[in-house]
């Protein structure tokens, strides 16, 4: 037990130890230092978690807390696969760590993938109703994992974060391009293009580069796009047999497998559970319950129609998205360039990592669509995707049909290259090119 301590808690001797790319999710989660309550990390496997925990680590070490009052564990580590089913592991570890350390004063705990142990959230809870003087921070590679266990074992006691790979942001500040400038986001679309015009190809370079590397951390910078895809190919397997089939205790692995693939290959589309299930050859129950395990595990999202009736919603067919671009390149079976599709799930990434709640909207008379609505205020924000050199009239005329049914307090189109206001009916629709939209703040 000793030896497992020691090796995981490279901050007990290691003094500069390696912290990664500072994440926008960590000035979310100092903040939460101060208070009791259990902090909880959910987040696509492999999509920089742990750095996240050292980087808190750095904070605190450079804050005056002693290393020693810092214990972290990682069960993925292969000496717990044989203590998946004894709960006692904790105890016995934390036992350890007072008799290695005694440690005086405030605990700091990180538990990394937690999930690997059954019924973990006994001992959080346990632990946390005993001592005072803990501060408990985990992470696990499943939504529901931590949402629904701690909901019902720790009501009122959580702080839930989603982690997702890079941001456009994060992204650049590794790229260490002395050509660029300082990346931040805005709200202001006018001072954003000013800044970046004189970098706007090689914004636009990278950003494209990301459509096949994606932006999974230890894959974003690689040069050699095989392995990138090699790397990003087994991610894909990890999280399907080992988050989703071995969590849910899947029979059926051939069809979950291959609704996985086709939806890679499909994304960005519309979708009904009887179109999925006649192309897998299933049932749409099964359709559906497969499709909430690839949100919970961070592997597709299903985007919802927009509509005010809840009822009427429920009945519309939804849109597929993956978590990562990259991803979905290297696991499709599509031969084609995809450019529009990857630039329109790029925009969904970013608009995924603001608000849960993204939406889409679609006439069926004159098939005109909308290919995102967001709703941070009592007016929604539509959001279309047109990555062409040139605009199609279809784009303007989508934003037209949808004010009859909304009243959005902004119409934005990205697009390629594009930059300006135009005037539409009234309406002022916003051209924004997506090297610059990466950065723009909504709200």
């Amino acid at each position: 037990m000793k030896e497992v301590l020691l090796k995981h808690n490279y901050q007990w001797h290691d003094r500069s130890f390696d912290t990664g790319i500072k994440r926008d999710l960590l000035a979310k989660i100092i903040k939460t230092l101060d208070i009791r309550h259990v902090v909880a990390i959910s987040g696509a496997r492999r999509s920089g978690k742990s750095y996240i925990f050292r980087q808190l680590i750095k904070h605190l070490i450079d804050s005056g807390v002693k290393r020693e009052n810092i214990l972290q564990v990682n069960f993925e580590d292969p000496f717990f696969i044989s203590l998946r089913n004894d709960i006692s592991i904790f105890e016995n570890l934390y036992s350890e760590f007072l008799n290695i350390k005694n440690p005086a004063g405030k605990v700091y705990l990180f538990l990394d993938e937690i999930q690997n142990i059954n019924n973990w959230q006994f001992w959080v809870r346990d632990i946390y109703d005993r001592n005072e003087h803990v501060k408990i921070f985990i992470t696990g590679s499943n939504a529901e994992l931590l949402s629904d266990e701690l909901a019902t074992h720790l009501t009122g006691r959580v702080l839930a974060f989603d982690n997702f790979p890079f941001s456009f942001t994060e992204y650049f500040k590794g790229l260490n391009d002395p050509h660029l400038p300082e990346l931040t986001e805005s709200y202001s679309p006018g001072k954003l293009y000013e800044h970046l015009y004189p970098y706007k190809e090689k914004l636009l370079h990278y950003i494209e580069l990301s459509f096949k590397r994606g932006l999974f951390p230890e894959v974003a910078y690689l040069e050699d796009i095989e392995l990138v895809k090699d790397i990003l190919s087994q991610y894909f397997q990890n999280v399907l047999f080992r988050d989703i089939v071995r969590r849910f205790s899947i029979r059926k692995t051939k069809v979950i497998e291959q609704l996985a693939y086709y939806l890679s290959t499909n994304f960005t589309s519309i979708y009904s559970y009887r179109k999925l299930a006649d192309a897998v050859g299933t049932n749409e129950n099964t359709v559906k319950e497969y499709l909430s395990y690839f949100e919970k595990a961070y592997l597709f999202f299903s985007v919802d129609y927009f509509e005010y009736s809840l009822k009427k919603q429920f009945k519309r067919n939804r849109k597929i998205y993956a978590v990562d671009c990259g991803m979905r390149d290297a696991t499709s079976f599509s031969f084609s360039k995809d450019s529009g599709r990857y630039a329109e799930n790029t925009v969904f990434q970013m608009l995924r990592r603001m608000t849960a709640k993204v939406y889409y909207w679609y006439e069926d008379s004159s098939k005109k669509e909308i290919d995102f609505v967001i709703k941070p205020r009592n007016q929604p924000i539509a959001i279309n995707v047109s990555y062409t050199d040139e605009l199609p009239t279809r784009e303007f005329e989508a934003f037209k049909a949808f004010s009859k049914i909304a009243t959005p307090e902004r119409y934005i189109l990205v697009t390629k290259k594009h930059f300006e206001r135009k005037t539409l009916d009234g309406k002022t629709i916003e051209l924004i090119p997506l090297w610059m939209f990466v950065f723009l703040k909504l709200f």
